[in-house]
C-alpha cells in the first residue's frame, strides 16, 4: 500500500490502481501511518461514485413548430400585400393638371409641355445678359 501511495503522489498510478487505493481507504482499515490520507481518498471515492451515477445533462433544444413557421410566413405575406396596396406604384403615365383637373391625353400633355417650355425660353442675348450682367 505504501508503494501505491508513493506512486499516486508521483503521478505514476493507473486508473485501476487509483480505484484500488480509494476503495481501500473507503472500506477497510489502513495502517496507522496512512490514516492521515483517509479523508482525501475516501472523499475521492465518494466523489467518483456520485459522478458515475450522475446522468449526463443534455441541453434542452427548443423545437420550433410548424405552426410558428407558418404564422411567420403568413404575417410576412400580409405585410407585403398591405405595402403593395398603399405604396405608390411606378406609373409611367404622362398627365397634365389644368385648373385642378387631370388630363392624360398624350397630345394635350405634349402641347402643354411645349407651351410651358416656350414661355421660359430665352434668346442667346437674354441668356448671356442674365449670366454675365457686368460685362462691358
Amino acid at each position: 500500500m505504501d508503494e501505491l501511495i508513493e506512486k499516486y503522489f508521483d503521478g505514476q498510478t493507473t486508473c485501476a490502481e487509483e480505484r484500488a487505493i480509494r476503495h481501500a481507504f473507503a472500506q477497510g482499515p489502513v495502517p496507522a501511518h496512512l490514516e492521515v490520507y483517509r479523508p482525501l481518498f475516501a472523499g475521492l471515492d465518494k466523489l467518483s461514485e456520485s459522478h458515475a451515477h450522475a446522468e449526463e445533462v443534455k441541453p434542452v433544444r427548443r423545437k420550433i413548430s410548424l405552426r410558428y413557421w407558418a404564422g411567420g410566413i403568413a404575417a410576412g405575406l400580409a405585410l407585403c400585400l398591405i405595402l403593395a396596396k398603399f405604396l405608390p406604384g411606378d406609373t409611367a403615365e404622362s398627365y397634365v393638371i389644368i385648373n385642378g383637373k387631370r388630363y392624360t391625353d398624350p397630345a394635350l400633355v405634349q402641347a402643354k409641355a411645349r407651351e410651358a417650355l416656350d414661355n421660359v425660353s430665352y434668346t442667346d442675348e437674354e441668356l448671356h445678359s442674365l449670366l454675365f450682367p457686368l460685362e462691358p
